[in-house]
């Protein structure tokens, strides 16, 4: 909606206002506790013996507590300059299809390359990193995602599957 006395958006003056790191972490608090709820709706099980919500749901909260710091460290909004920047839809991309990545190798190959690939996805959406760079954060991600989650949790997901 335009707002007829200055010609601008709406939306874009709720931006200038509220910022988009506030408005990013609205949308992790949203969205967390959206996962923390949906979590909890399935069987929890221990630390020992996770059932199929424990994870989502601490997922979910850790994601509130992300955004509640975000929050809280949001630098104030220029209301003079209006520092609105577009939005990187490179970055968005590539981390959407790392998870989408994840989902689907987990399942055919197994925790190792679902790591990586989602990693190094992920990783590739900021022009900062290398595709050097990105593979080096993805393998260490990786061999961190053995040990906590095979070695340490015990989790029952195949290091590496065929098919």
């Amino acid at each position: 909606m335009t707002d007829h006395i200055t010609g601008h958006h709406r939306s874009t003056s709720l931006i200038r206002r509220l910022g988009k790191d506030r408005i990013g972490a609205l949308l992790l608090i949203l969205i967390g506790a959206g996962i923390a709820l949906t979590g909890m709706t399935y069987r929890m099980g221990t630390a020992t013996r996770m059932g199929p919500g424990y994870m989502p749901f601490f997922y979910g909260v850790l994601m509130v507590l992300v955004g509640v710091a975000i929050a809280v460290t949001a630098r104030p909004v220029d209301e003079q300059r209006g520092d609105v920047v577009p939005v990187n839809w490179r970055a968005w991309l590539c981390i959407l299809g790392g998870l989408v990545a994840f989902a689907v190798i987990a399942v055919y190959g197994g925790l190792v390359p679902a790591t990586f690939v989602a990693v190094f996805v992920a990783a590739m959406g900021s022009k900062a990193n290398s595709i050097r760079d990105a593979a080096l954060l993805a393998a260490g991600l990786a061999v961190a995602a053995v040990l906590v989650f095979s070695y340490g949790l015990k989790l029952q997901l195949a290091l590496f599957a065929w098919g």
